[in-house]
């Protein structure tokens, strides 16, 4: 029988794809990990030129296309006041009670939908507390009658605060801002806000050594002509030894403390005056020391002096915590709405608080540098300075009184303690730990 020869592509077996090309895909799968493990791509997130939460600029971008208001407040002006930010509607006038007193403001968190809530009053420490603000990206709103409007600039601006140093060193850099094209928009000439809408960013940063949180001034006694000296006591020495001892306390809270001289002359005005030193330091808070004397040998006595367009909140923390002393007594009657001894200025016919020190030192939203042709020398630094700082007066006793004598240099250090005790309480700090 004649053998029938196959072909040899009949003999060829045939690959069975079903069970191949799985394991194909099996092996690519397992090459391409192994390649992106060891070759790993990374994707690039682009960040907006001003960092918002933490959006990338899509996201940014996503948001902020949502924000258009029809209903809108103009800010004209803000200024500052120890750590308190102050908004007006209108352009600030001293002594003026602004069209957003007695409105309330809302602070809107954009990272995490949170809202703040404050009542605009006319004392200036009673705004916007700029040290209670937790970190945050926050738009502003102002409400009245439940009528919620969104708060814009008419131009655009940047504006930078740091807050004292309350942990470690830290604190928090308060950037106030309104710019229509404050983020990158994807279509070239466009911006995405329609208006200069204000944003307040909080972020916890070391603050710069530069800047200082309190300034202590050896106060009234400064001239050749006033260097008195009463029962062997020199009085600018006194005052001088007296902050001192009250920077060492301070810094005891974690704060960084300046004191406007040495022990020696100094006077307030022009640019090597004290107060020129105060707003080089672009501290928050000022406490001025000061020792009386008195031809009435029976006047004795501690009080304190604060400006006519704050709160006495300050001031009172302060003042109660120095009478905790023993023996210490209280000088004068006070000022109405106020306990003995703790006084709110009084204003002179221009509407500036007739205290020197407490005045000067509060920039233009207490009128600096325009009382006098003396106080015009601090013009250069002071008359629109919009940083103004919180500032008391405390006049510790009378030195010419036996009593208070040998009260200051027998308990010199308890009195200045407690000063120290009431600034930490007032701001709520808390010794640093070593």
């Amino acid at each position: 029988m004649k053998k029938v020869k196959r072909d040899a592509r009949s003999r060829r077996r045939k690959i069975r794809w079903k069970i191949v090309l799985p394991f194909l895909v099996l092996i690519s799968l397992i090459l391409y990990i192994i390649l992106t493990l060891m070759f790993p791509h990374k994707v690039e997130v682009i960040q907006p030129k001003y960092t918002v939460c933490d959006y990338s600029l899509s996201k940014a971008q996503a948001v902020f296309k949502t924000m258009s208001y029809s209903d809108t407040d103009n800010l004209a002006e803000h200024l500052y006041y120890g750590e308190t930010l102050n908004i007006y509607n209108e352009p600030f006038e001293l002594g003026k009670i602004d069209p957003f007193v007695g409105k309330t403001v809302i602070l809107r968190n954009i990272c995490d939908g949170t809202e703040l809530v404050y009542m605009m009053e006319s004392n200036i420490d009673r705004q916007i507390p700029l040290d209670a603000l937790p970190q945050g990206f926050y738009e502003v709103y102002v409400m009245e009658n439940l009528v919620k409007t969104r708060l814009i600039a008419q131009d655009s601006f940047y504006d930078e605060f740091y807050t004292i140093r309350r942990h470690n060193g830290l604190g928090m850099e308060i950037e106030i801002v309104a710019d229509k094209d404050l983020i990158e928009s994807p279509l070239e000439n466009q911006t995405i806000l329609d208006k200069n809408y204000v944003f307040i960013r909080v972020t916890e940063k070391e603050v710069p050594e530069a800047i200082y949180d309190v300034v202590i001034d050896p106060s009234k006694y400064q001239t050749s002509d006033n260097n008195i000296i009463k029962n062997d006591v020199n009085v600018a020495e006194a005052l001088f030894d007296s902050a001192t001892l009250l920077k060492e306390k301070l810094e005891a809270y974690g704060l960084k403390v300046f004191i406007t001289r040495d022990n020696e002359i100094i006077d307030r005005w022009g640019l090597d005056g004290r107060m020129a030193k105060i707003y080089n330091v672009k501290a928050k808070y000022y406490i001025a020391l000061d020792i009386n004397d008195s031809p009435n040998a029976n006047d004795k006595g501690a009080r304190i002096i604060y400006s006519h367009y704050t709160s006495n909140r300050f001031a009172t923390a302060i003042f109660d915590a120095y009478l905790q002393q023993d023996d210490l007594t209280i000088y004068g009657v006070g000022s109405p709405g106020n306990k003995l001894g703790i006084i709110s200025g009084r204003i002179l016919e221009d509407k500036m608080d007739v205290n020197t020190d407490v005045r000067e030192t509060g920039g233009k939203i207490l009128g600096a540098a325009k009382y006098s042709e003396t106080a015009a020398e601090n013009e250069s630094f002071a008359l629109n300075n919009p940083y103004g700082v919180q500032s008391i007066l405390l006049d510790l006793l009378f030195i010419s009184n036996q009593h208070d004598y040998d009260l200051y240099t027998t308990q010199h250090d308890a009195l200045i303690e407690n000063i120290a005790l009431g600034f930490a309480d007032y701001l709520q700090l808390e010794k640093v730990t070593q």
